[in-house]
């Protein structure tokens, strides 16, 4: 399906004199008929020899279940497990397999999540289990070589697919068929150069089109953008670079922070546009203090959100996007 080398897929050698050097892989997923979803991450610095896990499930008639982890890696030569989270990849571009036995924090029914949720799972937390596959369907996009990108990724990878298995919540399983995202990047993560970001995947019931970007800006001002639509089947599927991006952001008051609560936005490649309103259902919190260039001290807030969007054209999405500002 992809002309992408396929050792783009697989870990990529670490630059040891760029301490925030950071591999990390990323499923997104959202079963349409149970209404749940998933977000879930590992990513490998190797200049602290550890892996980081955040762990997300989420759904019409669940509280938003959260845990934050870290585990010691001893080598890159894979996604390492973290606290029971794993991915596998059984061949490049194609199928992954995303497993986890553990538990969750329950963070809250709330459009706000608790941030004191978005930590280690503790003994009270709900136990959870699922074995999802990951099957792309449209070709993966790559984004385009940028050295203005240099801070958050020197390589990024976007797919979109089906996405199978079982969930277990609390000792109730559900059978999962649903739409999915996978993001793989590669480089140096600071969280303290951008001023602002906005990394956004859509999906429908129907397989799309959908929609897969990443937006920053470095100096508050000027915004930059690459991502695709996915849309087609088979020898006609493709993926097609954006072209245009604009978006308005509602924000509602919350303690620390105000969070996201409305978002519209405009997207375009050479043959669709996908446009319409979203509310946020969800904002899972995550807070990392910072310097600015300037040595000040503040704090690079990221909401990953959860969100349902009608669009101009009557139809309904479901999808993550994250918030980055400076707080």
């Amino acid at each position: 399906m992809s002309p992408l080398d396929p050792r783009e897929d697989g870990v990529h050698r670490p630059d040891p004199a760029r301490e925030r050097w950071r591999e990390s892989w990323y499923f997104k997923w959202w079963d349409f008929a149970h209404a749940i979803g998933g977000d879930t991450t590992i990513g490998y610095r190797p200049a602290r020899g550890h892996s980081g896990a955040l762990n997300v499930l989420w759904g019409d008639a669940l509280p938003t279940l959260v845990a934050a982890e870290l585990d010691h890696a001893p080598d890159h030569a894979r996604p390492h497990p973290v606290a029971g989270l794993a991915y596998e990849q059984e061949e490049p571009f194609g199928v992954w397999r995303i497993r986890f036995d553990g538990r969750l924090n329950d963070g809250g029914a709330l459009a706000a999540c608790d941030p004191a949720a978005v930590v280690a799972a503790g003994d009270a937390a709900v136990p959870v289990s699922y074995d999802l596959r990951f099957t792309p369907d449209r070709p993966a996009y790559r984004y385009r070589e940028d050295p203005e990108w240099d801070g958050l990724f020197d390589g990024h990878v976007d797919e979109v697919g089906r996405v199978t298995g079982t969930v277990t919540i609390d000792g109730a399983t559900h059978a999962i068929d649903g739409r999915g995202c996978k993001d793989h990047s590669w480089g140096v993560r600071d969280w303290a150069r951008p001023h602002g970001w906005r990394w956004v995947d859509m999906l429908f019931g129907d397989g799309g089109p959908e929609l897969s970007l990443w937006r920053a800006t470095f100096d508050g001002e000027r915004w930059r953008q690459d991502g695709a639509i996915y849309a087609g089947t088979g020898a006609a599927a493709v993926a097609e670079p954006i072209v245009a991006f604009e978006e308005t952001v509602s924000w509602a008051e919350r303690p620390g922070a105000p969070r996201p609560a409305r978002w519209e936005f405009a997207a375009a490649s050479a043959s669709h546009r996908l446009a319409g309103s979203a509310e946020i259902v969800c904002a899972v919190p995550l807070r990392y203090p910072i310097r600015d260039e300037h040595g000040r001290r503040t704090t690079a807030w990221i909401d990953r959100c959860r969100y349902e969007a009608l669009l101009d054209d009557g139809r309904r999405a479901v999808g993550t996007v994250e918030f980055q500002r400076r707080v």
